[in-house]
């Protein structure tokens, strides 16, 4: 190969590449530092409230379908399951997940060079 021949090809990783790469491993080993200190953390839970809360009271459920419909309580229920995403141990889950979600999207930037501008060939012939 000519010296002429290596200064043509493109280096194999930019620097918006490599940032992208590092912003992956940083956020993956933050997420997964926090998600194991709020694990350990967390309070253990509250089965009273689990077994006596209005919630999970049959009455409430017929009175809530019988008010809104079958959709009301089906939106209840998925607002008491996204509420418990916030509290305790699955709250380390739900940040495990959203970090490793993060991670692969600034992976998979990098991996398909989407923030690499289009470089055009020209034609030294039409000069």
């Amino acid at each position: 190969m000519s010296s002429e021949d290596q200064q043509d090809t493109p280096p194999p990783y930019s620097p918006g590449q490599i940032r992208l790469y590092l912003a992956s491993v940083a956020i993956l080993v933050a997420g997964l530092i926090g998600a194991a200190v709020i694990y350990a953390t967390a309070p253990a839970e509250d089965r009273a409230e689990q077994i006596y809360g209005v919630a999970n009271n049959q009455s409430y459920i017929l009175e809530l379908q019988r008010i809104g419909g079958t959709a009301e309580v089906v939106m209840a229920e998925f607002h008491q399951w996204f509420d418990s995403l916030w509290h305790g141990k699955p709250l380390a889950y739900t940040v495990a997940a959203l970090c490793a979600a993060a991670a692969a999207a600034c992976f998979l930037a990098a991996h398909t060079r989407i923030f690499e501008p289009v470089h055009e060939q020209t034609d030294d012939q039409d000069r």
